[in-house]
């Protein structure tokens, strides 16, 4: 996704242009608008986008100086001048500072799009090839430790390039696995470019704590993980010896990348044959993790014992019936002793995640056996998310699993009941007092003490309509009688109704109104 910024003078004109298309379906997102160049220049410093959207006019820096100070800080930017006077020297101006198009006011959709095609076209061939220049120097080198450790034939021209004969005659091996501890957390909250920079940093200081113990190699093996193999006498290879090693990766790039990292070492080898299987080592000694995400460092040691599911003397049936019976200390119970034999039987992650999905199986029947939407009930609490991949500690997991089960309990409770009809009365009175308000349907389950899942089934059948269908006609037509004022715009009239983007307000008019809201107030 491409980020842009947009900077004119008037307000109108500024919405419009974030209205006028579908930027998301582009490609493009915008992250900023300006009222004057000055301004403009400032935001482009800060957010760094793809593309800038400048009027030619506009009080400060008008919009032949801001793109010439854009050019200044980055001669490949993209930038797109917008102007109302149809003048030629305007546009040959423009074209020598290098923008990548003028436009007139008022800007048509279909011009527009075709624009943007044109420097997303330009942006991604540059990306590609920064991107190929980059990966060049590197890619030989990884691509032959990512075969290595795996154990997959290497083709003869990498190994002659990259003089490895020497490196194979060696006598001891061993891989360390160096994983990011916030990879997940990185992905949702930075820019590409902000994450590119943080491997880069932690790389380049894995790197130089090898040089100086100068007993191995850095590899990449993932997007979130690093590899060393390091090469040496046995007596270099133990676990005691490589101990001041793995303490500095842990302490430097802390330090000075501000990175938790987490270690897995594998075990000690005496031929490259081996090596992969100092790797499946390593990688399941930082499977360890899970039960100790405390900790930072774990060795071979850590990983004995490792036992598939089925092997496990728990089972998910009894935990079944704890639920079954409304037993909240007796699923505690139950999901305390399976974590603890898991982490006992030093489980590896796969068959922790085998393990909880068995068990989510086992619960969704009650729900099921009880004709209840168990599809919608799961996706209430984890909507489209993969929350199984994504746990980090055993605490997570439980955590997770207990709140599960007693929604699972309270949907049960609730099945044996005969809901009042007032229950969703209120429901339906509250939702039109409250309706300009931060709601949906998990907050009002909650403050109904009724599960998301139950409520909206019962919604759906007391009402005749879905909870966001019942909620959105209520905005619309709450918008329908404040279009009669001029006073308020129609961004004022959607943060009014609830809702937080202008674009929503849109979206739900027409579908309901089935014309725009600004068609609605002219027809008024």
């Amino acid at each position: 996704m491409f980020r842009v910024v947009i900077a004119d003078d008037e307000y109108d004109i500024r919405q419009g242009l974030k209205h006028v298309i579908d930027w998301y379906g582009e490609d493009f997102v915008i992250v900023g608008e300006a009222e004057d160049g000055d301004e403009a220049l400032e935001l482009y410093k800060k957010e760094r986008p793809n593309l800038l959207i400048t009027d030619i006019k506009m009080p400060g820096l008008n919009g032949l100086q801001l793109s010439r100070a854009v050019k200044e800080l980055d001669e490949n930017a993209k930038i797109i001048i917008l102007s109302g006077y149809d003048d030629f020297a305007f546009a040959k101006e423009a074209i020598q500072y290098g923008v990548s198009s003028y436009l007139l006011k008022p800007v048509d959709e279909d011009e527009l799009r075709a624009v943007l095609a044109s420097v997303r076209r330009a942006l991604e061939d540059e990306w590609s090839t920064d991107y190929q220049n980059r990966k060049q120097e590197k890619w030989v080198h990884d691509y032959f430790f990512q075969k290595l450790i795996r154990g997959e034939s290497i083709q003869e021209e990498v190994a002659e390039t990259m003089h490895w004969q020497a490196l194979l005659e060696r006598h001891y091996y061993r891989v360390l696995l160096v994983e990011l501890a916030h990879y997940g957390d990185m992905l949702l909250e930075l820019r590409e470019s902000e994450i590119h920079l943080i491997r880069f940093a932690v790389r380049n200081i894995l790197e130089d704590i090898v040089r100086t113990f100068d007993i191995g190699f850095v590899f990449e093996e993932s997007e979130q993980r690093f590899g060393i193999l390091l090469v040496g006498e046995d007596r270099e290879l133990s676990t005691d010896s490589i101990g001041p090693l793995l303490q500095q990766i842990v302490d430097f790039t802390r330090e000075y990348a501000k990175q938790q990292v987490m270690v897995g070492a594998g075990m000690m080898v005496g031929h490259a044959s081996s090596i992969v299987r100092s790797y499946e080592k390593a990688k399941t000694a930082l499977g360890k993790s899970f039960f100790t995400p405390q900790a930072e460092i774990f060795t071979d040691e850590d990983a004995q014992g490792a036992v598939p599911a089925w092997s496990l003397d728990w089972h998910a049936d009894k935990l079944k019936e704890e639920v079954l019976h409304a037993n909240r200390k007796g699923w505690e119970i139950e999901l305390r002793a399976l974590f603890q034999e898991l982490e006992e039987r030093s489980a590896p992650i796969g068959t922790v995640r085998s393990v909880i999905v068995s068990a989510i199986m086992q619960l969704s029947r009650l729900v099921i056996e009880q004709e209840g939407d168990w599809k919608q009930l799961y996706a209430d609490r984890y909507g489209e998310s993969d929350w199984i991949a994504e746990l980090k500690s055993q605490e997570e997991a439980r955590r997770e699993l207990v709140r599960l089960c007693d929604s699972i309990s309270e949907f049960l409770r609730k099945t044996r009941e005969t809901p009042p009809d007032s229950e969703i009365s209120g429901v339906a009175a509250y939702i039109r007092s409250h309706y300009w308000e931060d709601i949906n349907l998990k907050k009002i389950a909650g403050m109904f003490y009724i599960t998301s899942g139950y409520l909206g089934q019962l919604f759906k059948k007391e009402t005749g309509k879905y909870f966001n269908d019942f909620i959105n006609e209520i905005r619309v037509e709450a918008a329908k009688k404040l279009l009669r004022d001029p006073r308020w715009s129609i961004a004022d009239i959607a943060e009014k109704v609830g809702y937080k983007n202008t674009n929503h307000l849109y979206l739900h008019f027409k579908n309901y109104a089935g014309i725009s809201p600004g068609d609605y107030r002219k027809q008024l």
